[in-house]
């Protein structure tokens, strides 16, 4: 398990940029000892080479060579063993930066996930106030044109109104009374969404 897998609630969770951090000082130190390693590694080769060229032209003794050979072969088998070991932390330190880049970057779009969703429902809480008050306008408006055409049957009944008058108002009335009812039904039907967004 890595250091920072589990949520801020684990005992031992850590914050990705904190893994960062601290991740970063240990790998720049590394790679300047790899980087140094390397060129230790590669100056014993040339001594190594030197070796056999000085036997070569007679320059040391069969004696020497095998004993410098040997110390210089001990030297380097000591180094090669500890770039080893410095290129399995680099690997491990690796994958723990990506990781905590994959971490960063999830906590990031969660963020912007959240804000995104608080904007929806604020905006959304504006238009639904603002459209419950429009609905409520309506109702009343719609309340309006029912008792006006409770109004006019009673003066029809009683004799007070024209026929053609009040057919006229009577069918003025039902066609507001049709518009107020299609606006009343989409008022309702655009609350509801919102009411769902606001609730999440």
């Amino acid at each position: 398990m890595s250091h920072h897998e589990g949520g801020p609630g684990d005992e031992y969770y850590l914050d990705p940029k904190d893994v960062l951090a601290q991740y970063s000082v240990e790998w720049v130190s590394l790679r300047k000892s790899y980087s140094e390693l390397n060129a230790q590694l590669d100056q014993v080769k040339a001594e190594l080479s030197d070796l056999d060229s000085k036997l070569e032209k007679g320059e040391i003794t069969e004696g020497e060579h095998i004993q410098e050979y040997r110390e210089k072969w001990r030297v380097s088998t000591q180094m090669v063993q500890v770039k080893r070991e410095v290129e399995g932390r680099l690997y491990e330190i690796q994958k723990e930066i990506r990781t905590a880049n994959r971490q960063l970057k999830q906590l990031e779009e969660e963020k912007h996930r959240r804000e995104r969703l608080e904007q929806e429902k604020s905006n959304a809480m504006i238009e639904w106030m603002s459209l419950k008050q429009g609905f409520e306008l309506v109702e009343q408006k719609r309340r309006e044109i029912t008792a006006e055409m409770d109004r006019i049957e009673v003066q029809r009944r009683k004799g007070t109104i024209s026929e053609e008058d009040y057919r006229s108002q009577r069918v003025e009335q039902i066609g507001q009374l049709a518009q107020l009812i299609t606006v009343e039904s989409d008022v309702k039907r655009r609350l509801a969404e919102l009411l769902e967004i606001i609730r999440k």
